[in-house]
């Protein structure tokens, strides 16, 4: 039976949440013991162990890795592992027959990321040590270190320059079974934190600023469409973070995460905006086009009524009695017609459109304060209830 000792250092963290993998550098010391204390079974390699006392009290030497026989072991999760710069080819042997090999490699794995919470989320990721060559009967693995231990070593070489924050490692020794078949295993749960000040800058503020401008926008004058032109821009400003944004996080994540709800509900908010000021706008539209058609109606009137104090004839010359009869009668007729539309157009007409006129004007006022008080309420609640599920 052969005893290996594994100890892991994290040297480094940075993930790629679009592929959901994890890279870091590890440093695995690993220990192996050619001799086994079991009273079942005792076997030693007399070439790999010597009495210091008939070697000058040499206690320690190094050779070639090709000479001596190294464990099989493999990490489960792993996507691409390679060491780092050039590889050691060298093992260190100890007189009481233990084989000590030191590797950093760069390994990059696989990692189930909860992105709910980005860019204020926290990541467990798992790394599994084991060998499928040998069986537990064949090889033993056992922590040289302990969590705390681990955790410490990992931070004293952690690169934390770049995204993460290394807050712990976790470690655990385990069992695989399958079938009649058991392997020795060790579980490694590394968590990090993400740095979120750059995504906050980035992305967060400028995102609220977009709300904040829309809300400020209701006080902008509509009469040449500069309101309308200001909100479509902020719209479209958020539609290029929504793609940026796209491109950031993985389309098979189960849950939304938070900074989606975000910015699709502050897109939400414009876009309603939007509508709105369409809608104020169509209407004072209509009042100043109802106002235009009062104000053509009461010119006519002043000028109908200049046009009545004149003669009806400009020589005053009565008409000839010679005039047939009926003629004298269809005049009198139209006459009367006329008078009566004149009347009734110059009277009801442009008080008609004055009415309506105050009451497009009502309404659109009406519907922009109601719709800013609601917008405000609800633009409050909505940032309350984001930020209570970043915080949760």
């Amino acid at each position: 039976m052969n005893t290996k000792f594994i100890q892991v250092c994290v040297s480094s963290s940075p993930q790629d949440e679009k592929f959901q993998s994890f890279t870091t550098g590890l440093l695995l010391t690993v220990v192996s013991s050619l001799s086994d204390p079991s009273p079942l079974e005792f076997w030693v390699n007399e070439l790999l162990r010597w009495d210091p006392k008939d070697f000058c009290g040499i206690s320690e030497i190094s050779v070639p890795k090709a000479y001596l026989w190294r464990p099989d072991f493999t990490i489960m999760e792993s996507i691409e592992m390679k060491e780092r710069n050039v590889e050691s080819t060298q093992v260190n042997l100890l007189s009481a027959g233990y084989t000590v090999s030191g590797d950093s490699y760069k390994l990059t794995s696989t990692c189930k990321m909860d992105l709910y919470k980005f860019p204020f989320d926290t990541q467990r990721c798992e790394l599994t040590v084991m060998s499928f060559l040998y069986k537990i009967n064949q090889l033993r693995l056992f922590l040289s270190s302990n969590s705390s231990d681990v955790t410490t070593g990992s931070l004293t070489v952690f690169q934390g320059q770049g995204e993460w924050d290394l807050i712990s490692v976790h470690v655990s020794k385990d069992n695989l079974t399958y079938g009649q078949d058991v392997w020795d295993r060790l579980a490694y749960t590394i968590t990090i934190a993400r740095r979120p000040q750059l995504y906050i800058i980035n992305f967060l503020v400028p995102v609220l600023v977009f709300l904040v401008l829309d809300l400020v926008s209701f006080f902008m004058n509509e009469s040449r469409g500069e309101k309308l032109s200001f909100k479509v821009t902020i719209l479209l400003a958020i539609s290029v973070l929504l793609l940026i944004l796209h491109d950031i996080l993985p389309s098979t994540h189960q849950k939304t995460p938070v900074i989606g709800m975000f910015c699709t509900g502050v897109f939400l908010f414009v876009g309603c905006s939007i509508i709105e000021t369409i809608t104020v706008s169509f209407l004072m539209r209509m009042a100043s086009k109802c106002d235009a058609n009062a104000l053509t109606w009461r010119t006519l009137q002043r000028r109908d009524g200049r046009e009545d104090s004149k003669p009806a004839y400009g020589t005053g010359v009565v008409p000839s009695m010679e005039r047939k009869e009926d003629d004298s009668s269809l005049l009198r007729l139209i006459l009367a017609e006329l008078q009566a539309l004149r009347t009734h157009t110059s009277s009801d007409h442009p008080k008609h459109h004055g009415k309506t006129c105050l009451h497009l004007k009502t309404v659109a006022k009406w519907i922009n304060t109601v719709y800013f008080i609601l917008y405000l309420c609800a633009a409050s609640v909505f940032l309350a209830l984001i930020g209570k599920e970043w915080s949760h």
